[in-house]
């Protein structure tokens, strides 16, 4: 049975890689035995990669194609949703990123039909609201797992 690794995890993250580039290769990058790497990406496991080691990775997933950092994704997000104010209606939160993210979608249709630079920025404004409010939406699930872990 596959253990799951949840999302904007490093555990996840270094699944991503190893996909990517193998768990031997990791393991030649990083300098450990595959074994230690395999670790890291075990959410039950007392190891954990180094940001150095991550970096690494990260750079030889881009080099092989692959098409962002994954360690350097996870990392961003996470300090984002630990910057973002939280709102504790959740229905208020998906309403929000949904009329956001429909405006993005809209200015990026919009954008690629057109060499308006107008156009342009204005999707890249639309965007960036959108991913404020999905990042606020995660965060609001952050706060909303806090709060039933202290019920518990």
């Amino acid at each position: 049975m596959t253990k799951r690794r949840d999302p904007l995890t490093f555990h996840r993250a270094l699944t991503v890689v190893a996909a990517q580039i193998g768990w031997d290769r990791c393991a030649m990058i990083t300098g450990r035995s595959e074994r230690q790497v395999r670790n890291w990406s075990d959410p039950d496991a007392d190891s954990e990669i180094s940001i150095l080691d991550a970096m690494r990775l990260d750079k030889a997933f881009i080099a092989s194609g692959g098409d962002h950092p994954p360690f350097g994704q996870v990392y961003n997000a996470l300090l984002d949703i630990a910057a973002a104010e939280t709102d504790a209606d959740m229905v208020k939160v998906a309403a929000q990123a949904a009329k956001e993210s429909g405006e993005a979608v809209s200015a990026f249709l919009d954008a690629a039909t057109s060499r308006d630079p107008a156009k342009r920025r204005r999707a890249r404004k639309e965007g960036e609201e959108a991913v404020a409010a999905i990042t606020k939406g995660l965060a609001a699930l952050d706060a909303q797992e806090r709060g039933q872990e202290r019920e518990s």
